[in-house]
């Protein structure tokens, strides 16, 4: 594998991001569109759950540039040991693959 991880073209989203969530930990949409040009975050955390990969919310409330009130979530990967045991040896493996420690 080549260069960036992340600029691999035959990845799909959902490798993208799980890639992204199993180095770094988080990911909130504003990240994923100024990384990677994704728009709609959580269309590929909705499959990701529906593959039974364990992804909470971490809500956040500030105030944008212009004072107003903004509201959003990060994306957090729960740990290891509160994934089901076939998913912990399905990230294992993906990490494996990708080169990622």
């Amino acid at each position: 594998m080549n260069g960036n991880i992340y600029s691999q073209k035959n990845m799909s989203q959902e490798d993208v991001i799980l890639l992204h969530l199993i180095k770094h930990g988080k990911i909130s949409n504003k990240e994923c569109n100024n990384i990677y040009g994704f728009t709609h975050l959580p269309s590929v955390i909705r499959y990701l759950r529906k593959k039974n990969i364990k992804i909470v919310n971490d809500p956040h409330y500030g105030k944008n540039r212009f004072g107003g009130n903004v509201y959003w979530v990060d994306y957090v990967l729960a740990p290891d040991k509160e994934q089901p045991t076939r998913i912990q040896n399905f990230i294992s493996n993906f990490k494996l693959q990708y080169g990622t420690n």
